[in-house]
């Protein structure tokens, strides 16, 4: 449940107009939460003190205008739900922000839409509705790891080659990859895990060993019950998009190469120095990127027959 959608229910039951199952709901809720245990900063303490002043204005003029008697019962009530409509701002804030610990952070993302993340080394997380994922403060000189507990999520990860990156599951599945862009199915209630490559390459395997190793536009499948994958050809609606802004070739083929899992030759050297400033998506083929940038150059390219490796020349 959202702030929004609990305020709505906590206003239905301030004018009394709460079904028997909402009352019991709104009740048991208010019984549940400790709102002493909470720590809340100073800027969000004074929003709800302003909020709940001008919800207990309100409710007492209301009553006041239908010309009844304000009775301490009736009083009680309604600070009972204003209290339990502050103990959720405060609780829904808490539960969709950062909670770290000496060397961790954990999110859980309590929301209805997703959460963007960005990890320590400039890398995004897009944390869908009740995911939760950890991850230190600082990620270590030689690798970086992180874990989904929970729910799904697509990664947009920074290349780094000598620090690889690694998310661990709660199904003992793990997805290593150096620089890419996937995303990840993992729900303790189901019995598959799921991965899906837009960009890049990645490796999932668990502690018996390697489980497949997939190149963009494919998908593993793994069911947790009997250990067995599948893997196939899967478009994403994921889109990512690269610019380069007086980048050398050198560095915009290095980038396709990765992407794209291809081989790309120059052959002269002199070409790798020539500067390049181009925008290009994952929905675009090799072929696509390569026919620009040897337009921008006056440059010519040819491909091998399986489309894996290409050739740059004047």
């Amino acid at each position: 449940m959202t702030e929004e959608q609990a305020k709505e229910l906590l206003q239905k039951y301030l004018n009394e107009q709460a079904s028997p199952q909402e009352q019991k709901k709104v009740e048991e809720w208010y019984a549940t939460f400790q709102v002493k245990d909470v720590v809340v900063p100073a800027d969000r303490k004074a929003a709800i003190g302003a909020q709940m002043f001008a919800q207990l204005q309100v409710a007492m003029r209301r009553k006041l205008t239908i010309g009844s008697v304000f009775k301490l019962g009736s009083f009680i009530r309604v600070a009972a739900a204003i209290l339990l409509m502050v103990t959720v701002g405060v609780v829904i804030w808490k539960l969709n922000t950062e909670i770290p610990s000496e060397n961790q952070i954990t999110v859980i993302n309590r929301a209805t839409q997703q959460k963007r993340i960005i990890l320590p080394d400039g890398s995004v997380v897009l944390l869908g509705p009740s995911a939760k994922l950890c991850y230190p403060k600082i990620f270590a000189s030689n690798s970086r790891q992180i874990e989904l507990e929970e729910g799904e999520a697509f990664f947009d990860i920074t290349h780094q080659e000598k620090r690889p990156f690694t998310v661990h599951t709660s199904a003992g599945v793990n997805i290593s990859v150096l620089g890419t862009s996937f995303k990840i199915k993992s729900y303790q209630a189901s019995k598959h895990l799921e991965v899906a490559v837009v960009t890049g390459k990645v490796a999932v395997s668990n502690p018996k060993g390697n489980l497949g190793t997939l190149v963009k536009d494919e998908s593993l499948t793994y069911d947790k019950n009997n250990g067995r994958t599948a893997i196939r050809k899967s478009k994403t609606s994921a889109v990512i998009k690269y610019a380069f802004d007086g980048a050398t070739l050198d560095q915009v083929v290095t980038k396709l190469q990765y992407v794209y899992s291809i081989k790309i030759l120059l052959n002269d050297s002199a070409l790798g120095k020539l500067k390049t400033t181009a925008s290009f998506s994952s929905t675009q083929s090799p072929e696509e990127i390569l026919d620009i940038l040897c337009s921008l150059h006056h440059l010519r390219f040819n491909a091998s027959k399986n489309h894996k490796s290409f050739k740059i020349y004047r």
